[in-house]
């Protein structure tokens, strides 16, 4: 069951860039000039390496004679066409993979929301700074996480222009994947958070835009499609690894007794920690070999050709970090990021804490699988609303996710009075959280520039980690002063909705 549902989401994310590759591949070959075909063929004998440009690029031949045409008759016409096709294929499947392979890299980065399933397992000597009883400082490793992945982000582009995009990737999934196997022999809850929190965060702020500015290249004009497919393996991160974890740590399916499991499930817990970091280490070192950039293509100078049009447009807006920072559009998305952020990435970090108040939904093992199928929501609505904002204003499309999201915080505990409409309250959210986290990327190449986007949307990220630590902190605070439930989930909905109020004052 577990593995037909990874393989379903998999499936998920490569249909629509399966197909894309099938467009890209037959419009490229019908608009393929003839005579550059021919030219190509004829340098290739020479030149192998100029042939390989030239049916990267598809140019128009620089020397074209009548007598290279009328050798090969239309024999030869009808081959040069068929390999410019053939060529065009070949180059589109690279691409593809290159998206699959930045979703696997990303399912492994995804795991970051597992750790709301994992806090109820967390050994009593990492669940505090101190030694007061009852605290509860794990909640902090999520916010902490966060916090780390933001202040690397801005390094990723930096590693992505000296050493490339594939090897930026595998670089972060490895820091990654050893502050997790590090973490595993902490003896004390500090140690611990500098491993699976500002390693693991830095691996993944490292790594997390480079798979997606890999395939802004290859496909310039699918934006939102590309970062909804390989963000959509952050958000399926959860789906798989909440099953792993949970089965590799509590096999038996034990149940917490006034909140206490027994002595077996918390010594499986560095057990489980080791098993996923090499499980991660596995699957980021296949899915980055297959991140390739696309072949250079020669531009006029100043203009923009069909591959690596990011630098060009950088060159003729000549916007900078600096400038960006100055622009209100680059504030009023912060503060919608930020607005939106607060209330899904609070419920990501305490459902399950907040399951555990209902009694009806107190289950380990139901709890685990609303988990996984939030995941899976996640993954869905990366894909589904990164796809969007290639055909819909983002607007129009923001309202929508907002007025959604919402909706679901707002009435997230009258669904929670039974467990089919806590799973599917749940599920909305993480659905909505998705969302966000495919459109603001795309967004932010749409509204400053290809080249710069990775870089702006580095800065931009602080929004959802100040959104996560001030919902931490907001909610344990007015649980604090006797809040309910209810009301927390109000105001976050409260928060969502505020986040419409800069669209009249944004402007693409």
């Amino acid at each position: 069951m577990r593995t037909a549902g990874g393989l379903k989401a998999v499936l998920a994310v490569a249909a629509p860039l399966l197909a894309l590759a099938t467009a890209n591949s037959a419009s490229a070959g019908a608009r393929a000039p003839v005579s550059s075909m021919l030219h190509n063929a004829a340098a290739a004998a020479a030149h192998p390496r100029v042939d390989a440009m030239h049916a990267a690029a598809h140019e128009e031949p620089l020397i074209s004679t009548g007598a290279e045409v009328a050798a090969g008759g239309a024999g030869e016409t009808a081959v040069a066409v068929t390999g410019g096709q053939a060529v065009e294929q070949r180059r589109a499947r690279v691409g593809v993979l290159g998206v699959l392979g930045g979703a696997l890299c990303h399912l492994v980065l995804g795991t970051t929301y597992c750790w709301g399933n994992f806090v109820p397992y967390v050994p009593e000597k990492l669940k505090c700074f101190g030694s007061a009883p009852g605290c509860s400082h794990a909640s902090y490793i999520l916010p902490a996480t966060f916090v780390s992945q933001t202040l690397a982000m801005p390094l990723g582009p930096y590693f992505q222009e000296k050493i490339g995009c594939q090897a930026t990737t595998a670089l972060g999934c490895g820091i990654m994947a050893l502050g997790v196997f590090l973490s595993s022999y902490a003896p004390n809850l500090a140690i611990f958070m500098f491993c699976y929190s500002f390693m693991f965060g830095s691996g993944i702020g490292l790594a997390y835009t480079a798979p997606m500015v890999n395939g802004w290249r290859w496909f310039p004009s699918r934006k939102g499609m590309v970062s909804g497919a390989v963000v959509a393996g952050f958000g399926a991160g959860g789906f798989v690894f909440n099953q792993v974890g949970t089965g590799i740590i509590n096999p038996k399916g034990l149940d917490a007794v006034d909140g206490v499991y027994p002595d077996e499930v918390y010594a499986n817990f560095p057990v489980m920690l080791r098993k996923l970091a090499l499980i991660y280490f596995l699957v980021a070192a296949l899915g980055s070999t297959v991140i390739r950039p696309p072949p250079v293509a020669a531009a006029p100078k100043g203009g923009r050709n069909n591959r690596g049009h990011g630098k060009v447009q950088a060159a003729a807006t000549g916007t900078s970090l600096k400038q960006v920072v100055k622009d209100k559009r680059f504030w009023l998305m912060w503060f919608m990021a930020l607005m939106i952020g607060t209330s899904g990435i609070n419920v990501a970090n305490c459902y399950k804490q907040y399951g555990g108040s209902v009694d009806i939904l107190k289950s380990d093992q139901f709890q685990s699988l609303v988990g996984s199928v939030a995941a899976l929501c996640n993954a869905a609505g990366r894909l589904f609303w990164g796809n969007l904002l290639d055909v819909v204003q983002f607007k129009s499309l923001f309202a929508a996710l907002a007025v959604l999201q919402g909706s679901a915080t707002a009435f997230y505990t009258v669904l929670s009075q039974s467990k089919a409409g806590y799973l599917v309250g749940t599920g909305t959210l993480l659905f909505c959280l998705g969302g966000n986290f495919a459109m603001f990327p795309a967004l932010c190449s749409k509204v400053f520039g290809g080249a710069i986007g990775a870089k702006v949307y580095g800065v931009l990220f602080t929004a959802f980690a100040v959104a996560s630590i001030s919902g931490t902190f907001l909610t344990k605070s007015l649980m604090a002063m006797d809040w309910t439930w209810e009301q927390v989930f109000q105001l976050m909905a409260f928060l969502s909705m505020c986040s419409i109020t800069a669209l009249p004052f944004f402007k693409m």
